[in-house]
């Protein structure tokens, strides 16, 4: 259990991390792009959920070790849905409708959709 928990950790920390960077590149990078780095990085996260659980069925390339690491752990700390609902709110609470409901309405479809993408990619 110790080192399943570690596992997770490591794999959280990495992907916690990454998305700061991300997200913190994007936001120097592009005017304006907050709360977007966000999305980006959601999508992004979307898409490698959908392809390590195609792969994790299949059971190619991933052991039980390697599923906690990059599932559980490292797209755990990657994406960023409760950053995202707080985003959203914010929206809203910043009179900002139509923003919040382009924003929450695209991360969840095209979300799906990317993991769905993800997912199909690893079927032969």
């Amino acid at each position: 259990m110790l080192k399943n928990l570690l596992i997770v950790a490591i794999g959280g920390g990495v992907g916690s991390a990454l998305r700061y960077l991300l997200q913190e590149t994007l936001h120097k990078q592009i005017d304006n792009f907050e709360p977007y780095g966000t999305f980006v990085v959601n999508i992004l996260g979307c898409l490698l959920l959908g392809l390590l659980a195609g792969y994790a069925e299949q059971e190619k390339l991933i052991n039980s070790s390697l599923n906690l690491l990059l599932i559980s752990g490292f797209c755990g700390g990657f994406t960023t849905f409760s950053t995202f609902a707080l985003q959203g709110n914010t929206l809203f609470i910043s009179s900002k409708p139509v923003q919040a409901i382009l924003y929450i309405g695209l991360s969840v479809v095209v979300g799906l959709l990317a993991a769905y993408f993800g997912y199909k990619l690893t079927k032969p």
